[in-house]
Protein backbone atom coordinates (compact mmCIF):
# COMPACT_ATOMS: atom_id res chain seq x y z
CA UNK A 1 0.00 0.00 0.00
CA UNK A 2 1.16 3.37 -0.98
CA UNK A 3 1.89 5.89 1.80
CA UNK A 4 2.95 9.92 1.29
CA UNK A 5 5.65 11.75 3.63
CA UNK A 6 7.25 15.21 3.49
CA UNK A 7 10.47 15.96 4.72
CA UNK A 8 11.32 19.48 4.58
CA UNK A 9 15.40 20.18 3.97
CA UNK A 10 16.67 23.89 4.54
CA UNK A 11 20.10 24.21 2.96
CA UNK A 12 19.59 24.02 -0.44
CA UNK A 13 21.01 26.04 -3.07
CA UNK A 14 19.64 25.48 -6.70
CA UNK A 15 17.79 22.83 -8.39
CA UNK A 16 21.02 20.71 -8.72
CA UNK A 17 20.84 20.35 -5.16
CA UNK A 18 17.42 19.40 -5.78
CA UNK A 19 18.14 16.30 -8.43
CA UNK A 20 21.03 15.17 -6.16
CA UNK A 21 18.28 14.62 -3.24
CA UNK A 22 15.80 13.29 -5.86
CA UNK A 23 18.15 10.70 -8.04
CA UNK A 24 19.50 9.26 -4.01
CA UNK A 25 15.89 9.20 -2.86
CA UNK A 26 14.66 7.50 -6.32
CA UNK A 27 17.32 4.59 -5.42
CA UNK A 28 15.75 3.94 -1.59
CA UNK A 29 13.99 0.37 -2.34
CA UNK A 30 10.18 0.82 -2.13
CA UNK A 31 10.18 4.48 -3.21
CA UNK A 32 7.95 4.78 -6.12
CA UNK A 33 7.73 8.92 -6.74
CA UNK A 34 9.69 11.69 -5.40
CA UNK A 35 9.29 15.40 -6.00
CA UNK A 36 12.09 18.25 -4.41
CA UNK A 37 11.04 21.73 -4.49
CA UNK A 38 14.24 23.40 -3.81
CA UNK A 39 12.88 26.52 -3.17
CA UNK A 40 10.52 25.86 -0.15
CA UNK A 41 12.89 23.01 0.81
CA UNK A 42 9.91 20.62 0.33
CA UNK A 43 10.62 16.60 -0.19
CA UNK A 44 7.69 15.05 -1.00
CA UNK A 45 8.23 10.86 -0.86
CA UNK A 46 5.32 8.40 -2.61
CA UNK A 47 6.62 4.87 -1.08
CA UNK A 48 5.24 1.40 -0.76
CA UNK A 49 4.88 0.99 3.27
CA UNK A 50 5.67 -2.85 2.91
CA UNK A 51 8.73 -2.54 1.29
CA UNK A 52 10.91 1.02 2.52
CA UNK A 53 11.84 2.01 5.51
CA UNK A 54 10.75 5.86 5.98
CA UNK A 55 13.80 6.63 8.47
CA UNK A 56 16.09 5.73 5.60
CA UNK A 57 14.83 8.82 3.79
CA UNK A 58 16.18 11.60 6.08
CA UNK A 59 19.54 9.47 5.69
CA UNK A 60 19.57 9.37 2.64
CA UNK A 61 19.52 12.96 2.62
CA UNK A 62 21.92 13.79 5.27
CA UNK A 63 24.21 11.57 2.41
CA UNK A 64 23.78 13.85 0.51
CA UNK A 65 25.09 16.15 2.67
CA UNK A 66 21.90 18.18 3.23
CA UNK A 67 19.96 18.73 6.66
CA UNK A 68 16.51 17.21 6.83
CA UNK A 69 13.93 18.91 9.48
CA UNK A 70 11.62 16.39 10.06
CA UNK A 71 9.10 14.57 8.73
Amino acid sequence: MSETTQIRVMDFDCPTCASTVERALSNVEGVEDVEVHYTTGRVEIDYDEGVADPDSFERTIENQGYTPQGA
